[in-house]
């Protein structure tokens, strides 16, 4: 989990303050989550430049439908609901691919720009795991849906849940489609580690 109840409880805090037009309130969200968002899209797109994008458009929707969101359904509620966003927006990407595009229209949001050195960061981090990245792109073969569970499961460490805010499905529904996921992920995996034995 990334956050403990004290944490959360300022969390709750800046986006009361952000849904009364608080800009520095926003700006402290954003600081707060971007590496982690820019951090699950990467790892799901496997590209800089759209990772990049897709967590910029997520936090441009995010600012946007701000004032619609309530906070509920336990202690992780806008963690929840900043991850639904940028999943909605990896998934939008999968569907779109080279035509999707940065959206960014508003000057408030300009403003807070991007951080190239951590997308650098991770980038090289992937690349420096050759585990991570033969993991990644296995699951990359997945159903869209066993994807969104084995990252925010397994990476992003979220519970049932958490993830079935994110992705509003009822827990013993995720529960199922993550049992299934992995019994795939691993016959990928022994697949694959089967033609390059004999391959070499």
């Amino acid at each position: 989990m990334y956050y403990n109840r004290c944490m959360d409880t300022d969390v709750k805090e800046l986006v009361e303050r952000a849904q009364n037009k608080d800009r520095d309130a926003f700006g402290s969200l954003f600081d707060l989550y971007y590496d982690k968002v820019l951090n699950y899209v990467f790892r799901r797109v496997l590209n800089t430049e759209y990772a990049k994008d897709i967590t910029s458009n997520t936090f441009l929707k995010a600012l946007k439908n701000l004032d619609q969101f309530e906070w509920r359904n336990g202690p992780f509620s806008f963690n929840g609901w900043i991850f639904k966003i940028a999943t909605n927006e990896v998934n939008q990407y999968f569907r779109k691919q080279n035509r999707y595009k940065l959206t960014i229209d508003d000057p408030d949001f300009k403003e807070l720009g991007d951080n190239n050195k951590i997308a650098e960061e991770i980038e090289k981090k992937i690349d420096n795991d050759k585990h991570l990245l033969i993991l990644n792109k296995a699951i990359k073969q997945l159903k869209p849906i066993y994807q969104d569970i084995l990252h925010l499961k397994y990476f992003e460490e979220m519970s049932y849940e958490e993830i079935s805010q994110v992705l509003n499905k009822n827990e013993s529904t995720i529960r199922v489609y993550s049992k299934r996921a992995k019994e795939e992920l691993r016959i990928i995996l022994e697949k694959d580690a089967s033609e390059f034995l004999v391959n070499i």
